[in-house]
């Protein structure tokens, strides 16, 4: 099992009629250039998961789609004029549609819109919330267990759900999940502010923790408290206000992914 707990304070000589000639025919790859006409939903789950078809021209030979600057590379060909893939996950907000053949990218006119297909938190979500806020109203120590140091963290209040936040929060669980790693910077180099930010949340104070490998809330939430930094996170004063996020993915080395966002608004 793992956890990582990071916090930011308070705040990137042939004739000129021949060679004319040679140069009139379209290339190969001029011709085969693909085009976007239309796509089968207008807006997506931030989550992920969204199926798409897109139809155009020349999409035979499309082997990866973005979505923003997020790619997929699960492409289903159903024609040479339609394919279809599975949206991957992506902050809210509306993003253009561009293809790639090959190593090289063309854009479309397509857009389409990414926003939260869940605002509350799931049965998972809502207990490590209550667990989080039990802590918060009953008190703490937090102990280093390096160094033997311990500070006693009074009662503070409880802390409320936020949607933006929770969209940070389960986009990161879900890209650690999906892509096999485990780490506060996301496979792409962001950094957990950039998520958050990039969720329209404007923060004054933010926090993240990450936790992998525990099965049940009750398991995470235990071993937070017992990590001084993440114990301190979850103590804070100065948070109020928290998104959750958990994933599961079988193939990946740990399985449970878990992720809280802290954050007070500016």
């Amino acid at each position: 099992m793992k956890f990582r707990r990071l916090l930011v304070g308070v705040v990137t000589a042939m004739s000129v009629v021949a060679l004319a000639l040679l140069a009139a025919p379209a290339t190969p790859a001029q011709a085969a250039r693909p085009t976007g006409k239309s796509v089968s939903v207008s807006s997506l789950a931030a989550e992920g998961g969204t199926v798409v078809t897109i139809t155009g021209k020349n999409l035979k030979k499309v082997n990866a789609v973005y979505f923003g600057s997020t790619k997929t590379t699960k492409v289903t060909h159903i024609s040479k004029t339609k394919i279809r893939v599975t949206a991957p996950a992506h902050s809210p907000g509306t993003v253009k549609i561009t293809l790639r053949v090959g190593k090289k990218k063309y854009r479309t006119s397509l857009r389409v819109s990414y926003v939260l297909a869940q605002a509350g938190p799931s049965a998972v979500e809502a207990e490590v919330l209550r667990l989080t806020n039990l802590q918060r109203a009953t008190g703490y120590t937090c102990t280093d267990t390096t160094t033997g140091e311990t500070v006693v963290k009074p009662p503070v209040p409880a802390l409320t759900w936020n949607a933006q936040l929770a969209s940070a929060a389960r986009l990161h669980s879900s890209d650690m999940a999906t892509k096999n790693y485990f780490s506060h910077t996301s496979a792409d180099g962001t950094t957990f502010d950039e998520r958050i930010s990039r969720t329209g949340y404007a923060w004054g104070a933010a926090g993240e923790n990450i936790a992998a490998g525990y099965r049940t809330p009750a398991a995470v939430v235990e071993g937070w408290m017992e990590s001084f930094g993440h114990c301190e996170n979850i103590m804070s004063a100065d948070f109020t206000e928290l998104g959750i996020g958990y994933a599961y993915q079988s193939s990946s080395k740990y399985h449970h992914y878990w992720t809280q966002d802290f954050a007070t608004p500016r």
